[in-house]
């Protein structure tokens, strides 16, 4: 999503890069040892052991010779028995770093991608903002569920047709908001809480996309010198539109991509919104990747070299853990390409705004499907 298919998509990454690129060829891969990843015994999976199970929930239902992940192109991840076997042995796993660093050392290999450039990790978050169930003062701005003439496998109306008027908002809007940037950062991240009138909160999550090319709003803003190359983040966009209301529709606009929502009725205030998987999203575990090759439900190893911390006047750090890919997004393309879950509040838009990192991903792969039992 973000712009994804969960949930959605995608924070600085999403705002600067764009559109999907050919599938790339199968990949060269090695097999490496637990040793081979730096960090490795220092991260506490037991995080990442509880994302997995909530992964297994959909694995353990499927057919035995079904592919773990039908979009997936790499064939090195075996079929569904060799994730079953795993799954039904995480569900018994003592709470722990030691024991959940050891579940995945008994079940798992490492493989890496040969050949392969540094990646680029990015982040997002599940966004709270204001808004009204009905239309008035100053809630203006529809946020839409799919229309009833709305076609999945063709092109829709493209983002300035749907506002202006294409689509019927009245009969459409789930909700209003007050800020038309909210709703366009909304539509970036791919789902969010609605904070209404009285006290009550609204979930909302993607339900689908119009089909149209996506463009960057951030990377018009670099090629027309409104921002300089590495200050692209969700806070500098948002302050750009803050500080040129006259410009913010002409320049939104020039991203014809759209999303439509749905109201979550089915999540529980203390659980993350549901990724494309349709698994709950768990913060600093749950990755969006590239679906050709990383399946959903798999776990991967994330090195990446610069990690905001929050709120410390932008200073990075290395993270080296265990994340499980549970999620999907129209600006995360390539093997070597991922947008990390930071959850919702200020502490999570702070990491999720300003994460660009270089790094690397290596697959975690049962020893059933490679052969190493």
């Amino acid at each position: 999503m973000r712009l994804r298919s969960l949930s959605g998509a995608l924070c600085a990454a999403a705002l600067l890069f764009a559109s999907l690129s050919p599938l790339e060829a199968a990949p060269a891969y090695k097999v490496l040892g637990f040793g081979d990843l730096p960090g490795w015994t220092s991260d506490d999976q037991n995080d990442a052991l509880n994302a997995f199970r909530r992964s297994c929930a959909r694995i353990m239902k499927l057919a035995p010779d079904a592919p773990l992940d039908a979009t997936t192109a790499t064939s090195f991840y075996g079929a569904a028995r060799d994730w079953q076997g795993p799954c039904t042995q995480a569900a018994s796993v003592r709470s722990g770093a030691g024991s959940a660093r050891a579940f995945f050392e008994r079940w798992f290999l490492p493989v890496s991608f040969t050949g392969d450039k540094a990646g680029l990790f990015t982040g997002y978050y599940e966004p709270e903002y204001r808004g009204a169930l009905k239309q008035g003062g100053v809630y203006q701005t529809p946020i839409l569920s799919i229309p009833a003439d709305y076609r999945p496998d063709a092109p829709y109306y493209t983002r300035t047709q749907i506002e202006t008027g294409k689509v019927d908002a009245q009969r459409y809007a789930i909700v209003w908001l007050a800020d038309p940037v909210d709703a366009f950062f909304l539509h970036v991240q791919g789902s969010g809480r609605i904070r209404l009138e009285g006290g009550r909160t609204l979930r909302v999550g993607f339900a689908a996309k119009n089909n149209r090319p996506y463009t960057a709003v951030g990377r018009v803003l670099l090629q027309q010198g409104a921002l300089k190359p590495g200050e692209v983040s969700m806070q500098t966009i948002r302050a750009w539109l803050e500080a040129h209301p006259a410009q913010e529709t002409a320049l939104l606009r020039q991203n014809d991509s759209y999303v439509f929502f749905r109201v979550l009725t089915d999540v529980p205030s203390e659980l993350g919104p549901l990724g494309s998987e349709g698994t709950h999203l768990t913060p600093g575990r749950s990755l969006a990747v590239d679906r050709r090759f990383h399946p959903m439900g798999s776990p991967v190893w994330l090195d990446a070299s610069a990690v905001p911390v929050p709120f410390n006047d932008g200073v990075n750090k290395p993270m080296q853990r265990l994340v499980i890919a549970q999620d999907a997004g129209t600006a995360i393309t390539g093997r070597q390409r991922g947008d990390v879950f930071w959850g919702a509040g200020p502490e999570a838009a702070d990491i999720a705004g300003r994460m660009q990192s270089p790094g690397a991903l290596v697959a975690l792969v049962p020893r059933s499907a490679l052969g190493k039992e």
